[in-house]
């Protein structure tokens, strides 16, 4: 299911979202960026690097899938975007089971 990644209220990428863990209400997928990704980039990294991952404690992270129907993630969003790598992924733990359900029919 295709999701889009927020910080605040800006668009930073788009996600095809994948169900890794259901009983932990886990989903992952590889963000494609957009040019507002940009703004946040060096931070993001710079989380990532000294934590291990860029999280809802640093940015006001949020998803929206195509229906406009908000992600509620009780267990955080994050992201991983390490320099020299080319691929970022974000990962969404805590959701319930009726939006697993949902995702599991977007598939």
């Amino acid at each position: 299911m295709t999701g889009y990644l927020y910080i605040e209220n800006e668009n930073i990428g788009e996600i095809n979202f994948e169900i890794v863990d259901e009983s932990m209400g886990a989903i992952t997928g590889q963000l494609i960026t957009n040019n507002n990704y940009l703004k946040f980039k060096d931070r993001i990294q710079q989380d990532c690097e000294e934590k291990g991952i860029s999280n809802i404690t640093d940015f006001n992270y949020k998803v929206l899938f195509s229906d406009n129907c908000k992600l509620k993630a009780e267990g955080g969003i994050g992201i991983t975007d390490i320099k020299g790598f080319n691929e970022i992924y974000v990962e969404v733990a805590g959701i319930d089971s009726r939006m697993i359900d949902k995702i599991k029919q977007n598939d």
